[in-house]
């Protein structure tokens, strides 16, 4: 359990992974996404802001295959969805439109999206380089920014190794998942980088279960530069 007390940050083996190593393990997260509900629970807080009828742009940062902005197009039939990545190889099998760009600089204007939504990407980065991602992610989102990410704890932890028999997870989701777990995060953490950023007293913070993942809804805020 000690690999759970502070958070690690450790280079994943997808990084260099095949292609066709990557595909198997995004498909695995697509299948994480749907057993914990974690997909699930995205629609529900998004239902809380829109109407299934409400016309808005999503911007899906860090968005790998997609299968979150599909979700949207699909429950939200009026929506336009969009699927950022570093990597184009991950946006292979994402939904149009897809782009591929840097999170640190976000090729939009400022408000250019009504939601701006990240899952499992904050904690592949320090405390530093998430309060800029924070502050360009905020930037680019007229209404709200939606974070879902890593609780730090032992069940998320050996969940992977434990299960990978019986749901056949792949050997780079089991390694890379467990990597994110340690690189994951404490409610405290969450709510000291979003004080650094000043979002705090407009974001909330819900944990969920069984995703293990903490949901971080903040309403936008446009800063004004004198």
């Amino acid at each position: 359990m000690s690999r759970v007390q502070e958070r690690i940050l450790e280079q994943e083996m997808l990084d260099s992974a095949t292609d066709q190593e990557a595909a198997r393990n995004l498909r695995d997260i697509t299948r994480i996404n749907a057993i914990t509900g974690a997909k699930r629970e995205m629609l529900r807080q998004i239902r809380q802001y829109f109407g299934p009828k409400d016309e808005f742009r999503f911007l899906d940062v860090g968005a790998a295959s997609g299968d979150l902005a599909r979700a949207i197009s699909a429950h939200f039939k009026q929506s336009t969805s969009f699927c950022l990545d570093l990597q184009f190889r991950n946006l292979k099998l994402a939904p149009h439109n897809k782009i591929q760009a840097d999170a640190f600089r976000l090729p939009f204007p400022d408000g250019a999206f009504e939601i701006v939504h990240c899952s499992l990407f904050l904690h592949h980065f320090d405390s530093s380089d998430t309060k800029l991602l924070l502050d360009e992610m905020n930037r680019v989102a007229s209404k709200l920014v939606l974070i879902q990410d890593l609780h730090r704890h032992w069940i998320s932890y050996y969940f992977l190794p434990v299960t990978r028999l019986l749901l056949g997870w792949n050997r780079i989701t089991v390694e890379d998942g467990m990597k994110s777990v340690a690189a994951g995060w404490r409610r405290n953490e969450l709510e000291s980088i979003l004080s650094c950023c000043g979002l705090l007293q407009q974001s909330k913070i819900r944990w969920h279960f069984p995703s293990f993942r903490y949901f971080i809804a903040i309403q936008a805020v446009q800063r004004v530069l004198y």
